[in-house]
């Protein structure tokens, strides 16, 4: 798979390119500093039969003179091989640099501020003494000081324009990468709320059941249990509260039927309960759609409430705006339910007509909200 080209460090890239820049080009070298090598590196690549190999480089023998070359602050510098303090012997696939052995040639030697700014990181280009790399084919006069001064001003802010945008490409993918992971944080964040959520509205459906077989078994002098598979099948239903409620006195009445002149002793199956949800008559697709948007905060208010009310049922408390408020997943206050309430009271009246159906416990039996829709008739 292709990959980004800043993904590697900017200066051992140019191993890459700079063969393209500069058609044969005999060898190229770099040392920078690796982070997480937490030490200097170098970097070899070399024209051999018509082809560029790079090698890592061993340069442990000369590494305190190549950070002197570092600590300098020209931008670029020309030397003959003879001025350079080291040569590469390559032996098998391990090239070191040693002590200079003098050859033909000259180097250009240019100086990047590493990321950190603390030292430069070099670049050494081995040309040839004609403008051979340069595309002059025709002449075998030796560079001036004039072309010198040209190559080394137009070679060293190609280079350092290179890196520059190669640094800035990474962090600019840093960021987005941090974004992406900050928006893939807050989605599973987000989806543990919502389970958590589910979960709890499961266990107040399941409460709401016991407190129901409760009173049933106070009249008959049984006892009841629900079965594992009971349980699940009442945590994970969907219709109205007021349904589930019928539904489960016509199950109770059922398994007393099953077990004449058996134990007491009744354990609710599975299968006992029947969920019949009526059909809902369908409003246009696109009607729901619109409206549920324009009135998206104040559904998720009313459903927060009605979830919260449930809760407050299932532990026999009264309806009242603390109680209700201490039932949220993070409790609220009686008065900000009300501010709350308030403040969408128009847009409560319109829903409420919209879908009489829904919030069956806070509709009827929530006296804040019963004050807001007296408030909004007068």
């Amino acid at each position: 798979m292709e990959t980004y080209t800043f993904i590697d460090h900017p200066i051992e890239k140019l191993h890459k390119i700079i063969p393209g820049i500069l058609p044969g080009i005999e060898k190229i070298i770099t040392i920078h500093y690796d982070e997480v090598k937490q030490q200097i590196v170098g970097r070899l690549t070399e024209k051999k039969s018509q082809e560029y190999i790079s090698h890592e480089l061993n340069i442990n023998k000369i590494r305190p003179t190549l950070q002197r070359y570092m600590e300098e602050k020209n931008s670029y510098d020309w030397y003959n091989r003879q001025n350079l303090p080291f040569e590469v012997e390559i032996k098998n696939s391990n090239p070191t640099i040693n002590l200079f052995s003098e050859l033909k040639n000259i180097v250009l030697l240019i100086r990047v501020p590493d990321v950190r700014k603390e030292f430069n990181d070099l670049v050494f280009l081995y040309l040839n003494e004609n403008p051979s790399n340069f595309g002059v084919t025709n002449s075998i006069n030796p560079l001036t000081t004039d072309n010198k001064s040209i190559i080394g001003f137009v070679l060293n802010n190609t280079i350092r324009t290179f890196v520059h945008h190669q640094r800035n490409d990474k962090n600019t993918l840093k960021t987005y990468n941090l974004r992406t992971r900050q928006i893939i944080d807050q989605t599973e964040s987000l989806k543990f709320e919502m389970q958590r959520t589910k979960e709890n509205y499961g266990i107040s459906l399941v409460k709401l059941c016991q407190q129901i077989i409760k009173e049933h078994a106070a009249g008959n002098g049984r006892n009841y249990k629900l079965s594992p598979g009971a349980l699940d099948k009442i945590k994970n239903y969907k219709g109205e509260i007021k349904d589930l409620e019928s539904n489960m006195r016509d199950t109770l009445a059922y398994a007393d039927s099953l077990h004449v002149d058996f134990s007491n002793d009744i354990e609710i199956l599975e299968w006992h309960i029947v969920f019949d949800v009526p059909v809902k008559k369908e409003i246009e697709k696109t009607e729901v759609v619109r409206q549920e948007d324009k009135f998206s905060k104040t559904l998720s208010l009313l459903d927060k409430l009605e979830n919260a009310a449930l809760v407050a049922r299932s532990r026999q408390l009264k309806l009242t705006g603390t109680n209700v408020g201490n039932s949220f997943s993070e409790p609220i206050s009686a008065p900000a339910i009300s501010d709350a309430l308030y403040n969408h009271k128009s847009k409560i009246n319109n829903l409420l007509k919209l879908y009489p159906d829904r919030w069956e416990i806070i509709r009827s039996d929530f006296k804040p909200l019963k004050n807001i829709l007296v408030t909004e008739k007068e």
